[in-house]
């Protein structure tokens, strides 16, 4: 079996001085070659190389051979596979981008971008306005904005969002309250005082001190659910187990004593997964959320709601932050060739809506979609993902990004 280094040295000697080849896998003289070139690591060990091996979007024998250099010469970012099937026209590159004036870009929300509800937003908020009280639970990806839902719906229905995200290490008093140590304004001695927990005060939202309603009710979000500790888990079990509009709970902390809470009162929920520990290799990464809820809790549950990263907002997003729709659709095609390795198990650092808004963001700073993109991504993702990263930057915006940025004569300890 030809090594790596052997196959370089046929590919360079098939490359000659041009920098770029076509070849017909089906030809019996490449031999062995024809083999290994579909092979991710030969792939791989070419790209580090500087050689970036492409085939046609519409299948078919025949590949594309080039040098990363070549590439940068015929100033475009257009993918490998696109250019060679024909189906696009080239897009130019920006070189030396300090020794030019920045484009004029067209004007775009640079620090916000116009916030688009994903499609269960509607079906959410009949459930939140139901006379029965309904606990929802939104379940989905890091960054995948189901903390932005929560108060989007918030505002659709004038309500307070009372937001609280949990961690295993946390204490009950957060959620149920405490007794504290007060100094009385008049006398300036410490007294004990009761503080109350963010649920009472969600519960409470829209009531006067006897209890009657005279505004508009809260809305207890608990983020992160699926890492809650079993010691809060149980107190949170007794204020779900009843689906009476004006939900009650026994403050023990505070001598007994029982909140009731307003009508309109809701409980949202939200984490990466459903509540019962790492099922598969998606949910595995969070290692914050392996521990399964005890049963009884998620039963409680009436409605999941799965969100993901929505392709039609993250374009959306992107045109209004970046302004251009030719580079626009460079950025998504890198999103879906990361994203596809993602599912094929080859990466595991998911790649979320927010980083897809951070490279926004840093391509207005920088003027330069690929030191956004490094900046943004590879020193987050694991050392062994960045080959991966890298080649598709070469692919798609014909860049090398490893080579660009990573200095080499810096020990990175």
């Amino acid at each position: 079996m030809m090594s790596d280094s052997e196959v370089f040295s046929v590919i360079e000697r098939l490359l000659g001085s041009s920098g770029s080849v076509e070849l017909d896998m089906a030809d019996p003289q490449l031999g062995e070659v024809a083999r290994l070139l579909p092979k991710a690591h030969t792939r791989l060990a070419l790209s580090n190389k500087g050689i970036v091996v492409s085939f046609p979007q519409s299948g078919g024998s025949r590949v594309r051979i080039e040098r990363v250099s070549n590439m940068i010469r015929r100033n475009t970012k257009a993918s490998s596979a696109s250019a060679f099937s024909g189906k696009e026209d080239p897009i130019p590159i920006k070189e030396d981008k300090e020794a030019k004036e920045p484009k004029s870009l067209p004007p775009v929300k640079r620090y916000q971008h116009t916030y688009v509800p994903p499609k269960i937003a509607g079906d959410l908020i009949s459930v939140l306005k139901d006379d029965a009280s309904h606990i929802a639970w939104l379940v989905g990806p890091t960054q995948c904005g189901k903390s932005t839902l929560v108060k989007y719906v918030g505002r659709e229905l004038g309500r307070k969002v009372f937001q609280i995200n949990c961690r295993g290490d946390m204490g009950s008093e957060i959620f149920f309250g405490e007794k504290t140590v007060a100094i009385d304004e008049q006398t300036k001695q410490n007294h004990i005082v009761f503080q109350k927990g963010i649920i009472e005060q969600a519960m409470t939202e829209g009531l006067d001190e006897q209890g009657n309603e005279v505004g508009a009710p809260g809305i207890l979000f608990i983020d992160e659910v699926s890492a809650c500790p079993a010691h809060v888990a149980h107190g949170l079990n007794r204020l779900f187990e009843s689906d009476d509009p004006k939900r009650t709970i026994v403050i023990a902390g505070d001598g007994g004593r029982v909140v009731r809470s307003h009508s309109g009162f809701r409980i949202v929920l939200a984490a990466n997964t459903v509540g019962r520990g790492a099922t598969d290799m998606s949910t595995a990464m969070y290692a914050a959320q392996h521990d399964a809820l005890d049963i009884s809790l998620l039963n409680r549950v009436a409605v999941f709601f799965r969100m993901g990263y929505d392709k039609e907002v993250e374009r959306h997003i992107l045109v209004e932050k970046i302004g251009d729709d030719k580079l626009v659709k460079l950025v998504l095609k890198f999103r879906d060739a990361i994203r596809q390795h993602i599912r094929e198990g080859k990466l595991t650092s998911p790649f979320s809506t927010a980083q897809l808004v951070h490279i926004a963001d840093m391509y207005r700073v920088f003027n330069d979609i690929g030191k956004a993109i490094y900046y943004v991504v590879f020193e987050s993702i694991l050392p062994e993902e960045r080959p991966i990263y890298n080649e598709q930057a070469m692919v798609i915006l014909g860049i090398d990004l490893l080579q660009t940025y990573v200095q080499n004569n810096v020990d990175y300890m």
